[in-house]
């Protein structure tokens, strides 16, 4: 008899519960026969209580696209993505849910919650094609700094050196000032030294610009000065020669000139490309090109990227060429990633190893650095790929470097100007 009486109550409390959400349903479809969008959506949602569905939530979803479109206020969209952000907490796997809560974000130019919504999605395993791209989009939204440069120098390791068109100053890598300003300042190297020109001389500084050597002449241009070497490169006279903290130079003028590595730098006079040791004697064969990194070295990622006679090689530390690689151009290899090269009329990517990865395809291109590489399309301008070799960043660029570890890049919107550019979300 009990359980007779139990079996009762239950299908008696089962009916009541069942009326009472046919009867909400009923109401919020009436609701919203007639316009009544607040109340239907209400009415839905006091359903969840009793059957809780993602059919509801997609009804719910339908109902504020109904509601936007007609009242298009930032008080239905507040309400219209936190209803969706409760739909993608109860069912993480739906595509739909966080999409229109990304797009209502971008709709209100908040890029910002976008992306971090966009995060979330991904961080739970939303798999989706729409939501790839809009994830992508904002992963790789870019801003530019509003300063303005005419010239720039970088070696990628924290220091930017530019000019405004009057004085040249440092900036880190977020790029603000972190020196005070000069007639001319060169490339700066990992420990914060480089040379430096004021009104007075050119004197070799340190990242706290405290004097380090008096040099006392002028000069057009420095590299990158090794403490090891004790020696940077400078331009007087439009030659390039070695000079060390007491003024006193290696022997010989050269058309270009590296800094030094393992006591070796590579330099270029009429008649070719050679090393010199820290005594400024040649110490290789001549090669019609050697390719200089940022800072100047011959030695990028433990390989040399030279040329003998017409064509490139990819060659070892000690100058052993690696497979049989070859081709017209290249450009510099960063962070052991892949190197950009030209065959024929076309640019595209090859290993340290020798081993094409990219097909040539590209108008031109840079070699990757912090997992981007630009590329230039037809119309003449720069854009990047990332690690996919997909397009991230549009080709409206004048002119490019190279990405750092602090995922900046000096860009050229307009020929002869320069920008840093940065991207809008971590």
């Amino acid at each position: 008899m009990a359980l007779l009486l139990g079996w009762g109550i239950f299908f008696v409390r089962n009916f009541q519960t069942y009326r009472e959400y046919a009867g909400l349903k009923t109401e919020a479809e009436e609701s919203l026969a007639e316009g009544l969008y607040e109340q239907a959506i209400e009415l839905y949602k006091n359903t969840l209580e009793y059957k809780n569905s993602v059919q509801t939530y997609l009804t719910i979803e339908d109902i504020y696209e109904q509601y936007y479109a007609e009242e298009h206020t930032a008080f239905v969209r507040e309400c219209y993505i936190a209803d969706m952000a409760q739909a993608a907490a109860e069912y993480p796997e739906r595509e739909e849910f966080w999409l229109a809560q990304i797009e209502l974000h971008q709709e209100a130019e908040n890029d910002s919650k976008a992306y971090d919504v966009a995060k979330k999605a991904k961080n739970s395993g939303v798999d989706g094609e729409k939501l790839d791209t809009l994830y992508q989009q904002l992963l790789y939204e870019v801003e530019l700094d509003y300063k303005l440069y005419t010239e720039m120098k970088t070696c990628l390791n924290g220091y930017i050196t530019v000019n405004d068109g009057n004085q040249w100053t440092v900036l880190d890598e977020s790029g603000e000032a972190c020196s005070s300003k000069y007639q001319f300042i060169g490339l700066i190297n990992d420990d914060g030294m480089g040379i430096y020109t004021n009104d007075i001389d050119t004197r070799l500084l340190d990242d706290h610009e405290v004097t380090r050597a008096r040099l006392g002449m002028g000069i057009e241009d420095a590299g990158y000065y090794t403490e090891s070497s004790g020696y940077v490169p400078v331009k007087i006279e439009g030659k390039w020669k070695y000079m060390n903290t007491s003024g006193e130079f290696l022997p010989g003028e050269f058309e270009e000139a590296g800094c030094f590595y393992n006591n070796k730098a590579a330099v270029k006079q009429e008649d070719g490309w050679y090393l010199i040791d820290h005594e400024g004697n040649a110490v290789s064969e001549k090669y019609t090109d050697i390719k200089l990194d940022l800072q100047g070295n011959y030695v990028q990622g433990e390989v040399i990227l030279a040329k003998e006679k017409d064509k490139y090689h990819i060659y070892d530390a000690e100058f052993q060429q690696i497979g049989d690689f070859a081709c017209d151009d290249m450009d510099i290899c960063l962070d052991n990633g892949l190197i950009a090269f030209k065959q024929g009329e076309k640019w595209g990517y090859v290993d340290t190893e020798g081993n094409i990865v990219v097909e040539p395809q590209y108008e031109e291109a840079k070699s990757f650095s912090n997992h981007m590489a630009a590329v230039r399309d037809e119309n003449g301008l720069w854009g990047f790929i990332n690690r996919n070799y997909d397009l991230v960043i549009a080709c409206e660029y004048e002119d490019v470097s190279y990405f750092n570890q602090s995922e900046s890049c000096m860009v050229s919107v307009t020929d002869g100007v320069w920008q840093l550019m940065s991207f809008r979300f971590e």
